[in-house]
């Protein structure tokens, strides 16, 4: 947390720096942008994928941060030519714009101005600003052989946890794991593979995991290593359903683990169609990063 007022102050002060020397350019779709470094390495295309750090601003005061969740920089897809024409009202957000005219490396400021439906949703002490600024950093240009390379690894990976997670399931249903499983008071099951060398897993941390998760009969139904992606979240926050925050809180960071999650800890008596049916009992395999 330190570190991220840490950036977020040198961040303003380069942007406070920068704008009294260099009123910047015009975007296509009309934002105000300042490139602070103008690395002139190669730029950004539309389609690309793309990795950044982003502040957003309302004078001094810091909306959000895609440092928030996750330490690492945030992966980003930049739309199409066709999802950059069909832009509701012909709006594009100020930091695509932003990216759009930048290099690996480069750090930049863009401002976008607001209107009374953006507004409607701030709070009343913000409301009174007419702009809002982007300090963004293009981390990485992820190339295509890159995003090729990095598919057909996700693609391996999530064919050997289908793999275990299948053979768990199936031993889950017959009873073989009865004197392996710990069972917490709230119902919820824990099968640990691995406790892991990190330090303990506490509420109110920030982690990211990477998790597959399936029915009692091994039906699949969502995992983030097809993604290539963590989810990261805020421990005991209410982000999670029940049982999955509580689990993640039985092992270490580096650890990995099986939750068996009765409906209660899952999606409830009414479940989450049509992936999840009602009163279903859920499967997660998980490893804290």
């Amino acid at each position: 947390m330190r570190n991220l007022f840490i950036l977020a102050f040198v961040a303003a002060a380069v942007c406070m720096t920068a704008c009294k020397q260099d009123k910047g350019v015009t975007t296509e779709h009309g934002h105000r942008f300042i490139n602070h470094t103008n690395k002139g390495g190669t730029m950004a295309q539309l389609g690309e994928k793309v990795k950044v750090r982003m502040y957003t601003y309302l004078g001094d005061s810091l909306l959000n941060s895609t440092q928030k969740d996750s330490k690492k920089p945030f992966e980003l897809t930049l739309p199409s030519k066709e999802q950059i024409a069909q832009a509701p009202g012909g709006k594009v957000p100020a930091f695509i714009d932003a990216l759009l005219l930048m290099s690996e490396g480069d750090s930049a400021t863009v401002f976008m101005k607001l209107d009374s439906t953006m507004k409607q949703g701030l709070p009343e002490n913000l409301k009174k600003f007419d702009e809002a600024r982007f300090e963004v950093m293009l981390v990485d240009i992820i190339s295509a052989e890159e995003l090729a390379a990095a598919q057909k690894e996700a693609e391996a990976r999530v064919a050997g946890v289908k793999t275990a997670v299948d053979a768990t399931a199936k031993d889950y249903a017959d009873g073989k794991l009865k004197d392996k499983l710990t069972v917490l008071p709230s119902g919820l099951k824990v099968l640990v593979v691995e406790k892991g060398s990190g330090e303990p897993v506490k509420a109110g941390e920030n982690i990211e995991t990477m998790y597959y998760g399936c029915l009692k009969d091994g039906t699949h139904f969502d995992d983030s290593f097809s993604r290539g992606a963590p989810l990261a979240f805020p421990v005991g926050a209410g982000r999670m359903i029940p049982g999955y925050d509580e689990g993640v809180q039985q092992i270490n960071h580096g650890g990995k683990a099986y939750f068996f999650l009765p409906y209660q800890l899952g999606y409830g008596e009414a479940g989450n169609p049509p992936a999840i049916p009602a009163k279903a009992e859920l499967i997660f395999y998980v490893e804290v990063l």
